[in-house]
């Protein structure tokens, strides 16, 4: 008489999978035809990930500050340009058109 082990009392195929195991032939641990296969998509991500980190490096070497913009800006304002009719229609146009105001 034979005593089922829990999992095969639990799992009915657990003793089909055992009995395959038996018959298979033994296999070399240390196979040459061993190899992984990526997806489309695991490959897209490798190359947009590689990408990511060119990008991030590029970024990481340039200044946090443009001194040239900031130096545009002080000149314009010693100019006084924020201060003209011109530019402050613009920009109220501009803060109306963000805000979803139509024009009369």
């Amino acid at each position: 008489m034979r005593i089922s082990t829990i999992r095969e009392l639990l799992n009915p195929e657990f003793k089909k999978v055992e009995n395959a195991k038996k018959t298979e032939p033994a296999k070399s641990k240390s196979s040459s035809a061993d190899r992984i296969d990526f997806s489309s998509s695991g490959q897209r991500l490798s190359e947009a990930n590689a990408q990511v980190s060119v990008i991030a490096t590029q970024l990481s070497s340039q200044p946090d500050v443009r001194i040239d913009k900031v130096n545009e800006a002080k000149q314009k304002i010693q100019d006084g340009f924020y201060n003209t009719p011109e530019f402050v229609d613009k920009l109220a146009d501009k803060l109306a058109q963000d805000f979803g105001v139509k024009k009369s």
